[in-house]
């Protein structure tokens, strides 16, 4: 009976994140085919929970109305990206970030970091998908790289075991699983620019196993976070997954660092 009513718990949680997964990984590959504006909003959609999640760790009291200010200063950043990208979408960002400092009486350091990094980030990946001439095969292979960074780092970790990467903030993080990952991504991104017919397969590879350590630092980095506050979960707003950043946390520190490299040292994949 006792490992019944115990096994009971993990099938339920195990359901809800299938179920989970299995109607959020079509809408976000569809929004991503399809692009503006389903794009821009699904992505606008997530960066609103992970502004809400992060300040709801933050500063609990004003959460909502200092993630509302911060969303609608990045709400207004990415509609003038998407009219014409310039360094003046900063200044929203900017506006929003003050304004929530000034009515923030603790964590302020954290406030500030979390509404940059997310809206950064967000701008990021809207430029890399509606700016860029090929936009679509550039934001399928960052999806595919922090997949495959998070499966091969899984199941290398899982088989090798050995040394913790960082076992302060993330105790089931092992070197393996970080050398795994790197291994699965680099993979992932020689065969993408394998199918797109592009001559850069190497250069594509190697980005792919930086774009990967760049993948796990955001996870520790969220991990860290939650630690900080001792909480399990960012939010339970996704059944089964817990919340945008637990989903996003390596997302969101690779669409800067895939900006930089895309738009700084102009790496395409074909």
């Amino acid at each position: 009976m006792q490992s019944s009513e115990a096994g009971k718990p993990l099938k339920s949680g195990l359901g809800l994140r299938i179920g989970s997964a299995l109607v959020m990984t079509p809408i976000a590959i569809a929004a991503v085919w399809f692009g503006s504006p389903f794009y821009e909003l699904l992505l606008l959609v997530f960066s609103i929970g992970m502004l809400w999640e992060w300040l709801r760790m933050c500063a609990p009291l004003r959460a909502g109305i200092l993630a509302g200010i911060a969303s609608l200063g990045l709400a207004v950043a990415m509609v003038m990206q998407w009219v014409s990208a310039e360094i003046l979408i900063f200044v929203p960002v900017i506006v929003a970030t003050l304004i929530v400092l000034a009515m923030t009486g603790t964590e302020r350091k954290l406030v500030v970091i979390g509404i940059v990094y997310v809206s950064v980030a967000a701008l990021a990946a809207q430029w890399l998908r509606g700016h860029h001439d090929d936009g679509l095969l550039l934001i399928m292979w960052l999806f595919l790289v922090v997949w495959a960074t998070d499966t091969g780092a899984y199941a290398f970790g899982r088989a090798i075991g050995g040394p913790k990467l960082a076992p302060r903030f993330s105790p089931k993080k092992t070197w393996a699983g970080l050398f795994g990952g790197m291994f699965c991504a680099a993979l992932v991104g020689g065969i993408t620019v394998f199918v797109a017919d592009g001559p850069n397969i190497i250069i594509i590879a190697v980005a792919s196993a930086v774009l990967a350590i760049v993948a796990q630092i955001g996870d520790l980095a969220e991990s860290a976070l939650k630690r900080h506050f001792d909480v399990k979960d960012s939010s339970n707003l996704i059944p089964g997954h817990g919340g945008f950043l637990d989903r996003a946390d390596g997302m969101l520190s690779v669409f800067p660092v895939a900006f930089v490299i895309v738009f700084f040292f102009d790496l395409t994949l074909r």
